[in-house]
């Protein structure tokens, strides 16, 4: 059949299945149909744009308009992810997305100051707006917080985002050129796609002078550092400066030619292989959700069924998931307390080692002309070195400790998945069978990564989602699906880790301040080694401290609350078998007209897919 009566198979599937939910009083997988249900209803691909802090992102976007809409500063701007639908609007329309799936207009003015300090409930911004060219209308365009060490907070959220991207709009200053923070970002966007190669990214040089073309030699550089950050090839956009000099000096500011850069993003965003992947990962997604909630289903009906010694058996195929979920979280408390005091051991050791090498350096006199030259060596290599190094051994015994958590938690799973197949190995076909059978697969498909429990809370919110929070299926299999999939510790560390890491070196910066101010009254040529050697010390025991104190109070307690979460999502759901009530066989009734209505709708897919 054809591919436009497929498609209108699968958004009326999923219409159909998001009432046969409501009426099974599953509002959490209904509310997740009818997010999917918009999607297919209107396929479409999200664009975001990423990159270092002011490098001129917004504006890039505001050209689509050829108007303000985003604000544009010298400083940096967004902080919180800015959804821009281009519709066909009289006026733009403003509008703040609440955690709590509401959604607010906003007149521009307040737009204007959540777009630089945004409340904690809100979940992103959102612009409706008609493009100044038609051919542009209908493209979804995400401008994310500027990516930078000085902002921890804003590249989380960019962080947290990326990985929902269908096509990604990388922005590089010419005049800053490719520094360490491209760099960074390079390799995460990398990760952030490493599941599919062909999510198209495309590289702009923002800002350049005059003439500048592919063959400048800065241009050059900067594309063959991000070509090696990103591991494969990307198109190219040059865009000009919009401040021109004139004959008589003042600059005179022109428009942002930015039309050919938004004609490619828009043809990436509607080529039918991206729209053809987005479909398919819906697909995914409904399929999910509807095993799942047969399941739940299932399990439902067969313990209406059940007498009471089969209501004894299913309790105990019960307990056994509620034992692995305990002693799952037990596991976790163990590793994350064990770090909680090995960690400050380590640091203290690897901070007096570096010690010992900067003291030897300092006192090597032949290498100094003099306390500047020295104190600029030490602010400018080696703290930065020295505690580059502590980071990654820090990383390291990070990583080794959640692996070990990832495989017990792992063979907790797989060892509860046994045990539930043994009760009823041996089983003729009755209600515990069919119960326990159920509790057993759907935690094996958990486990492999086809999860669909606590995706509303990973994607942040119904009204959020519905809203733009991206690619839904996407996030939903993939992301927090991997999360089940022997991804326990290890990948909740991975999203931590880098920006633990430049957390250091920030207050690094800080610290190092203290041998600068030093360096400005150290004169004698007998005192200056010791006096720096002094403030170094005193810079790394400070810089020690905060370290420890943001892995006690931050860092290890977002990796303990990210695995009880994925936890609790894996064992959730299998509540005690139900016991006879006086409404028993009108809900068993329901029940299997709902299994019914979830079966037909499964055929006449097959049918209408065939």
């Amino acid at each position: 059949m054809s591919t436009v009566s497929s498609k209108q198979a699968w958004t009326d599937f999923a219409s159909e299945l998001g009432e046969v939910l409501e009426a099974a009083g599953d509002g959490t997988r209904a509310s997740l149909v009818r997010l999917i249900r918009q999607r297919l209803a209107l396929p479409q691909a999200y664009v975001s744009v990423v990159g270092e802090t002011s490098t001129g992102k917004s504006s890039l976007i505001n050209a689509l308009f050829n108007e303000e809409i985003l604000p544009v500063s010298g400083k940096p701007t967004t902080g919180i992810v800015t959804h821009v639908a281009c519709r066909n609007e009289e006026q733009p329309r403003f509008f703040a997305i609440y955690r709590d799936a509401t959604q607010e207009a906003i007149d521009h003015e307040r737009f204007r100051r959540l777009s630089v300090e945004p409340e904690d409930d809100i979940l992103r911004l959102q612009v409706r707006a008609t493009p100044t060219a038609q051919s542009h209308v209908g493209m979804h365009v995400f401008d994310t917080p500027g990516y930078n060490a000085i902002l921890s907070k804003h590249e989380e959220v960019l962080m947290s985002f990326l990985p929902q991207s269908d096509v990604i709009v990388f922005v590089v200053g010419y005049r800053t050129g490719f520094g360490q923070v491209d760099q960074d970002l390079f390799e995460a966007v990398a990760a952030a796609t490493a599941h599919d190669t062909d999510i198209p990214v495309i590289l702009v040089i923002n800002r350049t002078p005059g003439g500048t073309g592919p063959d400048d030699k800065r241009v050059s550089e900067i594309k063959r550092l991000a070509r090696d950050g990103l591991g494969r090839n990307m198109s190219l956009h040059i865009i000009g400066s919009t401040n021109l000099p004139t004959s008589n000096g003042p600059m005179e500011r022109r428009a942002l030619a930015a039309d050919p850069l938004w004609d490619e993003v828009h043809a990436r965003a509607f080529d039918p292989a991206v729209l053809q992947t987005v479909q398919a990962r819906l697909e995914s997604a409904l399929l999910a959700i509807t095993d799942e909630a047969d399941a739940a289903l299932e399990r439902e009906e067969a313990g209406f069924a059940a007498n009471a010694n089969e209501l004894f058996a299913m309790q105990q195929a019960v307990e056994l998931t509620q034992m692995a979920e305990a002693e799952s979280l037990r596991e976790v408390d163990r590793t994350i307390d064990h770090l909680q005091t090995a960690l400050p051991h380590l640091i203290e050791k690897l901070v007096a080692a570096s010690l010992q090498k900067i003291e030897a350096d300092i006192e090597s006199s032949s290498n100094w002309l003099g306390s500047a030259d020295c104190a600029q060596w030490l602010t400018g290599h080696a703290l930065p070195f020295e505690v580059r190094g502590i980071g990654r051994a820090i990383e390291a015994h990070l990583s080794v400790e959640m692996e070990a958590l990832n495989k017990r938690l792992e063979e907790i799973a797989n060892t509860t998945i046994a045990e539930l197949d043994k009760c009823v190995a041996l089983r003729v076909e009755d209600p515990v069978r069919r119960f326990v059978m159920s509790v057993s697969t759907t935690l094996g498909q958990r486990l492999a990564g086809n999860a669909v429990n606590g995706m509303l809370r990973g994607l942040g919110g119904v009204g959020g989602a519905a809203a733009g929070a991206g690619n839904l299926a996407k996030m939903a299999l993939s992301r927090i699906g991997r999360l089940f999939g022997k991804q326990f510790g290890r990948e909740v560390y991975a999203q931590i880790g880098r920006l633990f890491t430049k957390k250091m070196i920030e207050r690094l910066n800080i610290a190092v301040m203290v041998i600068v101010e030093l360096v400005s009254f150290v004169y004698e040529a007998k005192v200056w080694k010791g006096k720096l050697l002094g403030a170094s010390i005193e810079a790394m025991q400070k810089w020690r401290e905060d370290v420890l104190k943001d892995l006690h109070d931050e860092q290890l307690p977002r990796i303990r609350a990210a695995n009880y979460e994925i936890i609790q999502a894996l064992y959730g759901e299998f509540s005690d078998p139900l016991t006879p009530a006086p409404q028993r066989d009108a809900r068993v009734a329901e029940v299997q007209g709902l299994r019914a209505r979830i079966a037909a709708l499964r055929e006449g897919l097959n049918y209408s897919n065939a």
